[in-house]
């Protein structure tokens, strides 16, 4: 589940107030999903390109601005809170089903191999063979043994055209302005484009080498090649230049840009797409353990660069089983041993070996979290599937609260299911959840859940309108009273919830709140909280009287009554003026006609 709450654990204070004031004066534009992917424009000191991805561990998002502290940007938050705006708090990544245990287009290939008469299988490996290069490559090799020395050369000498390719590009003035990603009023985007532009050009060669090694079946060498390529690249200490400073340690960022080329062309996964013979698969996994038992180079995130590919080897039958015995002296840490264990699992497949892995990492990963909580599902083991949805749940509350409230009765799993929907409660600040919630607690803790839901919104990490209703339906006029007369009325947002929270008390506190209305509009006016004035703060004076006066009638005279003596008493503010007349506030006076954008009286 995504909430406003979820954005306030991923930012600071001061950048969830920015990113609301952002949101609130429509500086996100161009709002666009890609299935579980949003994007937009976020206009702040320009425009700045802001995505948001609903991953299974989480909401993950991007931006192109400076920003390095601490939580995501104002940008990423005021694309959050449009995303909600526009979509709801319903919205969920899909989720990876576990594949089936047998390929059914292997089955189906391997009964119709058997029917096929030997001269129709000969005709179609010949048309296969002419068809492609590679495949004629893996045919040439499979059922010999490779030569024990296959594309030396080419790994001797690539460590050196690494280098001579990477250390004399210029990223200067002159590279900027002629490639082909120069805005004159997008400088900094520009920039970022044209130097990924140039590595990736750079490194495209290297990229066409070892994906023909991989696919010629040449296994061994494109393991050699990967490894040799990705800390000979490390290494590269500067380019020829870097007027801009683009770069903080050049050879990890082209590191970065090798490995994200690499996995756009489809490495790992295509690795053993190649027909291999037996003794090429041998040998290289044999290589591959010796290597990693003893790794001669390091780079930055050394062991998860080589996930990837040793899951993508575990994800292959004819290689799965050799992996135990290969990479039984890895140095790999529990989690990557884990996800391996996982993987060869499902691919043997063995359902028992796959949850006890499933298992271990329940608590570290939220996508392998919900492929278990399926499993278990499907197979009707209900203490299991308790034991992890409530793993689950604790840790990722806003992910799988759903799914305990869709899959438990509050009978079946009363602490789970209550913790779930007073979770979403909160979240959602839904009043129907909450009258669903109401019975399941003790007074005791719905008044506790009260005041953690007013809480909440005092920090303005939660609904000021709700906090109120709550304490309306609760009965607690005199906490009611206290909480919205305590609240900075112009700091709340969405500034509506302020006119809510008015609502609510006068109804139930009228001559309270107009004494403070008599207080705080002149306050405002004269600079409380830092108030500028303006036709937000007029408009915002404007609506609070009118829904004082809407909702309690016999306040009507002492609200016209105040709105004509702000009239005299700040007579030069003629956007206030304009204001009280649009909510006919100023009987005397007829209302005047908006004025066109960018016009408004002050």
């Amino acid at each position: 589940m995504f909430t406003r709450q979820t954005l306030r654990h991923l930012a600071n204070a001061s950048s969830f107030e920015r990113g609301e004031d952002y949101y609130d004066e429509g500086n996100v534009t161009r709002l666009r999903r890609e299935e579980d992917t949003f994007r937009a424009t976020v206009r702040g000191s320009r425009g700045y390109r802001v995505a948001l991805r609903l991953a299974a561990a989480g909401p993950e998002f991007e931006c192109n601005c400076p920003y390095e502290f601490g939580g995501i940007c104002k940008h990423e938050v005021a694309l959050g809170l449009a995303v909600l705006d526009a979509y709801g708090t319903n919205l969920a990544p899909a989720t990876p089903a576990k594949p089936a245990a047998a390929s059914e287009l292997a089955a189906a290939v391997q009964a119709a191999w058997a029917n096929r008469k030997k001269g129709d299988k000969l005709r179609f490996l010949k048309q296969a063979l002419a068809k492609s290069d590679d495949l004629a490559r893996q045919f040439l090799g499979f059922g010999r043994q490779p030569p024990a020395v296959s594309g030396e050369a080419l790994l001797a000498s690539l460590p050196t055209r690494l280098a001579e390719t990477l250390e004399v590009l210029e990223f200067d003035e002159e590279f900027y302005e002629n490639s082909e990603s120069y805005y004159e009023e997008d400088e900094g985007d520009g920039l970022a484009e044209a130097v990924e532009a140039a590595l990736r050009e750079a490194l495209a060669p290297f990229v066409a080498e070892l994906l023909a090694l991989a696919r010629g079946g040449q296994l061994t060498d494109a393991l050699r090649y990967w490894t040799t390529a990705s800390a000979a690249i490390y290494q590269i200490e500067e380019p020829a230049s870097d007027d801009y400073g683009s770069f903080g340690h050049y050879g990890t960022d082209v590191l970065r840009q090798w490995h994200a080329d690499l996995t756009a062309a489809g490495w790992p996964a295509g690795l053993l797409a190649a027909v291999l013979p037996p003794a090429e698969l041998k040998a290289a996994l044999n290589w591959l353990g010796q290597y990693l038992a003893n790794p001669p180079a390091r780079w930055p995130d050394f062991e998860a660069s080589w996930q990837p590919l040793v899951l993508a080897l575990a994800a292959d039958p004819t290689a799965v089983d050799l992996l135990p015995t290969a990479l039984k002296k890895a140095d790999f840490t529990p989690d990557t041993l884990a996800r391996l264990a996982l993987q060869s699992a499902q691919t043997r497949p063995n359902d028992a070996a796959w949850a006890e892995a499933a298992e271990s990492l329940l608590p570290t990963d939220a996508a392998v979290a919900q492929q278990l909580l399926n499993f278990y599902a499907t197979r009707a083991e209900r203490p299991a599937l308790l034991r992890a949805a409530t793993t689950a749940f604790t840790t990722w509350p806003d992910q799988f609260g759903n799914f305990v409230l869709a899959t438990f009765t509050a009978a079946q799993a009363p602490d789970l299911y209550r913790a779930a929907l007073r979770h979403r409660t909160l979240a959602n600040a839904s009043l129907e959840d909450f009258e669903r919630l109401r019975p399941l607690l003790t007074p005791a803790a719905l008044a506790a859940f009260v005041q953690a839901a007013v809480a909440a919104a005092q920090a303005r990490r939660g609904s000021v309108a709700f906090a109120a209703e709550l304490l309306v339906r609760t009965a607690d006029t005199a906490a009611l009273q206290d909480f919205v007369l305590g609240l900075e009325w112009l700091a709340i947002s969405p500034p509506y919830h302020t006119e809510m929270a008015l609502l609510r008390l006068a109804a139930q506190a009228p001559t309270p709140l107009m004494l403070e209305l008599e207080t705080r509009t002149r306050a405002y006016l004269n600079g409380r909280a830092n108030a500028k004035r303006g036709h937000f703060l007029y408009e915002r004076i404007g609506r609070w009287l009118a829904t004082v006066r809407g909702e309690a009638p016999r306040l009507t005279e002492p609200v016209l009554r105040l709105a004509l003596e702000l009239r005299q008493e700040f007579p030069t503010l003629h956007g206030l003026r304009d204001a009280l007349r649009a909510e006919g506030l100023l009987p005397g006076e007829p209302a005047t006609p908006k004025k066109a954008p960018g016009r408004r009286g002050r």
